[in-house]
């Protein structure tokens, strides 16, 4: 149907209902959410394109053809570094991101933001691993590029294994890493295998990360589906009038 043949006051109504369903807190509560998943899909983002830069080095072929020509692996170290560079980044971004976003959705006395701190206690602020990436991050932000290096390997009857460390004695020349961090370096001996950390970080923070966007939706599931609903009415109204291009979302 053309839009001139509804008429002025009911499409003036229309306009008005949309504005309404525009302003109820579901939508504003999935706004937020949405947010908040950018900055955890950038994080997550990262740390896949990482790993997958990395994981080209499985194929043998590729991994002689790059090791053997100096040009093509120092594309792959920098690479590499540029991959390890914006992965530390998003970890910071995440961790700012989702205490800000704490602090704004739970009061310091709610449940769900004494479960929050208590999680981020437990799960956190002592790991070594956690601490690692983040002081990781200082490094290489703020002071320099760690020194890294390649391991390849063979089992007999097994395949070959490719994979890059970062030089332990190399960062622990940085005065600045914390306990925890520190220990995590220590703890894997000549070099910090760089995939291995990296999958586990992101694995890790994943569950913690699905448990905070739960416990959103869950406090917040009966506006969304207010939301959703009236959503879905609005455009079914719309639809049958052929005035499907006004926006609820």
């Amino acid at each position: 149907m053309d839009n001139a043949v509804v008429a002025d006051d009911d499409m003036e109504q229309l306009r008005s209902e949309h504005e309404r369903i525009l302003a109820v807190p579901g939508r504003a509560a999935i706004i937020r959410l949405r947010r908040l998943s950018r900055t955890l899909r950038v994080f997550h983002g990262n740390a896949e394109a990482l790993l997958a830069h990395l994981r080209q080095m499985d194929d043998v072929g590729r991994m002689l053809a790059t090791t053997t020509d100096p040009e093509a692996f120092e594309e792959f170290g920098a690479e590499t570094e540029r991959h390890l560079h914006n992965f530390v980044a998003a970890a910071q971004s995440r961790v700012d991101h989702l205490r800000q976003f704490a602090r704004a959705e739970w009061p310091e006395d709610a449940p769900t933001r004494q479960e929050y701190e208590r999680r981020v206690e437990q799960e956190f602020r002592t790991s070594p691993l956690h601490n690692f990436i983040i002081r990781l991050r200082q490094l290489m932000q703020h002071v320099r590029l760690p020194l890294s290096t390649t391991r390849e390997t063979w089992e007999r009857g097994g395949a070959w294994t490719f994979r890059v460390m970062l030089d332990s004695a190399d960062l622990l020349r940085w005065k600045d890493w914390n306990a925890p961090a520190r220990s995590y370096i220590q703890a894997s001996g000549e070099a910090v295998d760089l995939a291995q950390t990296v999958a586990t970080y992101s694995n890790e923070t994943q569950t913690f990360d699905r448990w905070v966007a739960e416990e959103f939706v869950r406090e917040h599931l009966g506006e969304i589906e207010s939301y959703m609903e009236a959503a879905r009415q609005f455009r079914e109204r719309l639809r049958r009038l052929g005035l499907d291009d006004l926006e609820t979302a």
